[in-house]
């Protein structure tokens, strides 16, 4: 039986079924779904338990910085030992983090599982980036990027929605048992998945700030990370103000119609820009990808007068956002060795983590002088204004490298 499911060849002579890729994204599914639901839930449990809005977002702070700061540790050690071990680990933390709150509604309890589950976000996303690599054929590998991206924004839909429906109809205990139980099913479905072998002394030993050095060395690297530090920015703005924006903007407009066809779009933005990217080339797919971010930011503007305008933006950020983050990536899988794939993807999600954070706080500061509306039309010029700039050092870079 087994001899008769379709297989497909990695870059390292395996062959993975459809089962095994089955397995994967449901793993990647569940455990995106409760990272998600985790951070849309564990502010207002914070409210519930007794802390201050202070300390509400201080739980989520300290779960991202943790994240970024141990990336950089944990990146080069995926690459030398593989990614699999340490995704399991990561998916373990979320399995366990809602049991360790079942023993007391006490924030300092909060605070510490926020920490110590912050390894699995450090861990489990650029392990999902590195292991699709390691299993896509070569010339798909923004392909099957793009279907792991449809199962992560399944994640987002499905999550927080699922998560605030059980504690509305039953309590915040409940949700914490099926968000270990779904956290528990991650790490099941993972541990079946078949991963291509970590190559003995592919990889060199030293140091993991060396490691990060060495992917660093690539110059191609820059242009690359300076467009993805543009997305997530705009990404940010576009998650935490986007209502905010819409129902001063738009009065009557109702922001829920946005977030559906903004998630809508980018799940079906997914497969098409990652085919698109393995026919064309990223560097073809990418910026355009940008720019239509940058006009969709842009449009926002116009809100007060054309309300209609939001079904546009919507279309436009979800095809942007999702097409440029995936297409990005598998840039940044191209342009490294095979042995300095997590250590790169690492540096991408904390780029990406580090400018979704500088995004909110701007634009918090832009709801205050000169307002939302100029705020999301200067970011989208400039969005746009960018990509000349990055394209022509990219093609540069790939020049020299050549």
């Amino acid at each position: 039986m087994r001899d008769k499911l379709p297989q497909i060849q990695s870059e390292n002579g395996s062959s993975f079924s459809w089962i095994n890729w089955a397995m994967f994204y449901g793993s990647a599914f569940f455990f995106m779904a409760n990272l998600f639901a985790a951070i849309a839930t564990y502010p207002a449990y914070s409210l519930a338990i007794g802390s201050s809005p202070f300390q509400a977002g201080l739980q989520n702070t300290a779960f991202g910085v943790t994240a970024v700061l141990i990336r950089f540790y944990l990146g080069p050690i995926m690459d030398r030992y593989g990614t699999k071990p340490l995704m399991m680990l990561g998916a373990f933390t979320f399995a366990t983090t809602p049991l360790l709150l079942l023993l007391s509604p006490a924030y300092n309890l909060l605070l510490a599982a926020r920490i110590y589950q912050s390894l699995g976000l450090a861990v489990f996303l650029p392990g999902m980036y590195t292991l699709t690599s390691g299993m896509a054929p070569p010339n798909r590998i923004g392909t099957y990027l793009g279907t792991l991206r449809i199962f992560f924004n399944l994640g987002l839909l499905a999550g927080p929605a699922t998560a605030l429906l059980i504690i509305e109809r039953f309590n915040y205990n409940s949700w914490f048992i099926v968000s270990g139980m779904s956290s528990l099913l991650a790490l099941a479905l993972l541990a079946v998945v078949r991963a291509p072998a970590v190559r003995s002394g592919s990889v060199k030993k030293i140091s993991s700030w060396k490691h990060i050095m060495e992917a660093l060395s690539v110059k191609q690297i820059y242009p690359i990370i300076g467009g993805i530090a543009i997305f997530a920015f705009s990404y940010s703005a576009v998650i935490s103000f986007a209502a905010v924006h819409i129902e001063t903007a738009a009065p009557g407009t109702e922001a829920a119609y946005f977030f559906i066809i903004f998630g809508a779009a980018g799940i079906a933005a997914c497969p098409g820009a990652g085919a698109l990217s393995d026919h064309f080339g990223r560097q073809r797919v990418a910026w355009p990808m940008l720019i239509t971010l940058g006009i969709g930011v842009a449009l926002f503007y116009y809100l007060p007068l054309w309300p209609a305008l939001i079904f546009v933006c919507a279309i436009l950020l979800g095809v942007g956002i999702q097409g440029s983050s995936l297409v990005f990536a598998a840039w940044l899988i191209d342009i490294c060795k095979p042995g300095l794939r997590a250590t790169t993807i690492s540096l991408q999600e904390n780029t990406i983590d580090i400018f979704f954070a500088v995004g909110a706080l701007a634009f918090g500061l832009a709801a205050q002088w000169p307002g939302l509306g100029p705020a999301f039309l200067v970011t989208g010029i400039l969005t746009v204004a960018a990509v000349y700039p990055l394209m022509r050092k990219s093609a540069a870079a790939m020049k020299e490298q050549a």
